[in-house]
């Protein structure tokens, strides 16, 4: 599968002598070289801002290192919601030609998810177009060289770098319209690193193509930390989102989080949140071993099963 190659490639690349130098943006760069639970430090700067008050910078996703211990990290758990989310898309299971665009796609885990269910043979689909926004080149280009050079025949994968802020005009006012829509750990990210205004600004704009340019039977799936935006979650964008679109259904759920006392609630509660993948292969990355994320998903028009 297309998981068991990517990782593979990045574990080894981060293990090799040259991601033992350190890395030019780290904001522990005194600590570098370092064990591989460095990276992880500068990751929890990124998610967690408040917890440092030592008056460095606020980091983003700026670190090639950084990128492949993510990718090792976080892979098994991100697309392992995506499958629960992907299985129950009824009506593109059987497309034959499926087209794909994944907000804030990083290592493309919605990607990954849906080659795990063509593998499954749960997805039928023959010829896969996938377009990834992410504004951060220079961090993941390595990544999606790799992930270019496994994608099967059929599969044509193409990226745009951006800020989604600016993007989101070109993208409404183009001819290429998706069956399926992802926000992949996007709006969190946004509530981090945009103002009210611009968050504001992209949902309206992008509520605005998916009512006039998508098809009847096409879906938009948010996945994301199960927190609110006060707390650095996103859950309210995914609301606002829904208020703005037209005729349609949705639900919204969340996983049981193994790894915190309390579990927020939001919608229903899911039967299960074991992971679709063993992580013995990555774990010196000190990977979840669960699923914990709030989801919804939104159909145009019919029925979610």
């Amino acid at each position: 599968m297309m998981i068991d190659a990517l990782l593979a490639t990045c574990n080894s690349r981060f293990t090799t002598e040259r991601h033992k130098k350190p890395c030019d943006n780290c904001n522990y760069i005194e600590k570098c070289p370092s064990v591989y639970n460095e990276c992880e430090r500068c990751l929890e700067r990124i998610h967690f801002p408040s917890r440092f008050t030592d008056g460095l910078p606020p980091r983003k996703y700026d670190c090639v290192n950084m990128a492949d211990y993510y990718t090792c990290k976080y892979t098994h758990k991100y697309t392992s919601e995506l499958i629960y989310a992907l299985n129950n898309l009824k009506d593109l299971i059987d497309i034959e030609n499926i087209k794909i665009l994944s907000f804030g796609c990083g290592p493309c885990t919605d990607l990954l998810a849906l080659d795990y269910l063509r593998e499954a043979n749960i997805y039928s689909y023959n010829n896969l177009e996938y377009r990834g926004v992410d504004y951060s080149k220079n961090v993941w280009k390595n990544i999606h060289k790799d992930i270019k050079n496994e994608c099967l025949a059929g599969t044509k994968v193409r990226f745009f770098y951006d800020d989604a802020c600016k993007i989101i005009d070109d993208i409404a006012d183009g001819q290429w319209v998706p069956h399926l829509v992802v926000f992949q750990y996007f709006f969190s990210d946004m509530n981090k690193n945009a103002d009210i205004g611009e968050v504001t600004s992209f949902i309206n704009r992008f509520a605005e193509y998916a009512n006039m340019k998508m098809p009847l039977n096409s879906y938009i799936v948010m996945n994301d930390i199960n927190l609110s935006t006060m707390y650095g979650g996103g859950r309210e964008y995914f609301d606002k989102l829904l208020t703005l679109m037209d005729k349609g259904l949705y639900y919204k759920g969340y996983f049981k989080n193994n790894s915190r006392p309390t579990t927020y609630k939001y919608g229903r509660e899911f039967e299960k949140n074991n992971l679709f993948f063993e992580t013995i292969t990555v774990a010196r990355y000190n990977p979840f071993e669960s699923c914990s994320s709030a989801q919804m998903i939104f159909k145009k028009g019919g029925e979610v099963t």
